[in-house]
């Protein structure tokens, strides 16, 4: 009798066991997806800070960058830049990314961007023909810095004095 108790109770251990085994495993396989997912995100994020920085986005969005030679902490990007650039076109000023970003779905981010049609001496030419995948990353990261800082000064057309300080800028014929 006592062999059988034993040989009860180990069995009942061992359906506990592989119960618990198969419900952990199907846990686990449940939780892949989503951890997919997240890295895939991760990815992209990352993608889309590449194409910001060999875009050159932070030359002109950020300030200060190119004179301290893109050593500006990450928390500091794109807030836009409060030096002008002057030239026969009027004075142009370079956005806040961070707070257009907040403006837009990734869609309407996509379509805009596609569509921008910007004032010197923003390249515009260049970036209409990122591929949307990469906008789409573009966004992303864009959006998970944050909305910061100030709306960029309005643009003044030719004629109109800008105050200090801003940059006379030449069109290349």
């Amino acid at each position: 009798m006592n062999r059988n108790r034993a040989l009860a109770v180990l069995a009942a251990g061992l359906a506990i066991s592989i119960v618990a085994h198969v419900a952990n495993a199907a846990g686990a396989e449940a939780s892949k997806p989503a951890a997919s997912q997240k890295a895939a995100a991760s990815r992209e994020i990352d993608r889309g800070r590449y194409m910001v920085l060999t875009g050159h986005c932070n030359n002109c969005h950020t300030a200060g960058y190119i004179m301290k030679e893109g050593n500006v902490p990450e928390q500091q990007w794109l807030l836009g830049n409060p030096v002008g650039h002057r030239g026969p076109w009027g004075t142009t000023y370079a956005s806040n990314l961070r707070l257009t970003v907040q403006n837009f779905t990734e869609e309407q981010w996509v379509r805009y961007a596609k569509a921008l049609k910007a004032r010197p001496t923003m390249p515009w030419w260049s970036f209409s023909t990122t591929t949307e995948q990469d906008l789409r990353a573009m966004y992303k990261f864009i959006k998970r810095l944050g909305p910061a800082g100030e709306p960029a000064k309005p643009f003044l057309p030719p004629g109109k004095e800008p105050s200090p300080p801003y940059e006379v800028r030449q069109l290349v014929q």
